[in-house]
């Protein structure tokens, strides 16, 4: 499936959601992004540089990890995501979500593209004031075949426009994303010396929030049905 239309129709609505999400909280955490209105003057800032590696979507088992929200703002969240193209043309995708105390975790279908899954992560942070935006949104890719390809995401903290993913594999590779360029078949995921991400910190930091990565697949997901727009 090509979402290049996505990419190009819908990066200005996501950013512009990015830009809008302010938290009020003052510590920054894994998974949470703050994020402002810019004016001109102020400076851009460019992507990371490094390697490109490339990601093939049917090689992982890949979840939306998040905490203190409900069932309806998830759902809502990615058929809203869904629509932004405003195209005709659709495909049905299927979403599972699972509860675990405090934590909905959403396995996401195996044929959702790179740049879809990746801008959820980040959309599920919200662009305007809600009760239930989810105090963290992680993502976690869990290969199927090789457990060191297993990786984990979350929006820049330190990146103001909330357009940047950071994360690490659990080979101790780092990596960040582009959100806004993630749209080619096997994404923009770029290995980088530049930044120091542990996988197994932000496991821990996770577990000690309630919930344990690996159980992931084992979860008993109830089945949505979603339509997303090409």
């Amino acid at each position: 499936m090509k979402f290049i239309v996505i990419g190009i129709a819908a990066v200005a609505l996501i950013l512009i959601g990015y830009d809008l999400y302010v938290t009020k909280k003052s510590g920054k955490t894994i998974g949470q992004q703050t994020s402002s209105l810019e004016t001109n003057n102020d400076p851009i800032e460019k992507p990371i540089q490094g390697t490109l590696k490339g990601i093939k979507a049917e090689a992982f088992d890949r979840f939306i990890l998040t905490k203190n929200t409900t069932e309806d703002y998830l759902t809502n969240a990615i058929k809203e995501f869904g629509e932004l193209s405003g195209n005709e043309a659709f495909n049905i995708y299927n979403f599972g979500i699972a509860q675990h105390g405090d934590w909905k975790v959403v396995k996401v279908d195996d044929s959702l593209s790179f740049f879809v899954y990746h801008n959820l992560v980040g959309w599920f942070n919200g662009y305007e004031e809600n009760p239930d935006i989810p105090e963290i949104s992680i993502g976690f890719a869990k290969n199927k075949t090789d457990s060191t390809e297993d990786y984990l995401f979350f929006l820049d903290p330190e990146n103001q426009f909330g357009d940047t993913q950071i994360g690490a594999f659990r080979n101790g590779d780092s990596f960040s994303i582009y959100l806004p360029e993630a749209y080619d078949e096997f994404g923009n995921l770029t290995l980088t010396n530049e930044l120091d991400v542990s996988l197994k910190e932000q496991v821990d930091f996770i577990a000690e929030k309630g919930f344990n990565i690996e159980n992931a697949l084992s979860l008993n997901y109830s089945e949505y049905k979603i339509k997303m727009n090409e």
